[in-house]
């Protein structure tokens, strides 16, 4: 078994990039990755099939919580305002 160290050098880039396909914020990927590897940390994961899809599919899961969530709709809203006054004062 890998160490957590090697799992986080071998898996990190490649749900950063999941994360962020889905969110489209670096920033909220970089969170998810994170929350990510911290649960899969305190879980007690016992190797039964590809490490890969478990934590693909836990980053998949996460980031559609956070498509969910109130601080992606606050700051969906937030930025969807400021376009709509942007757009509205140059017509």
């Amino acid at each position: 078994m890998l160490s957590f160290h090697q799992i986080v050098d071998e898996h990190s880039e490649h749900l950063l990039r999941i994360a962020y396909y889905y969110t489209k914020n670096l920033h909220a990927a970089e969170d998810i990755v994170q929350d990510v590897f911290i649960k899969f940390s305190q879980s007690n994961y016992i190797e039964q099939g590809l490490l890969h899809a478990y934590l693909t599919k836990m980053t998949v899961n996460r980031s559609k919580d956070y498509l969910k969530s109130w601080s992606y709709r606050k700051y969906s809203f937030k930025n969807n305002y400021l376009l709509f006054l942007f757009y509205k004062r140059i017509a």
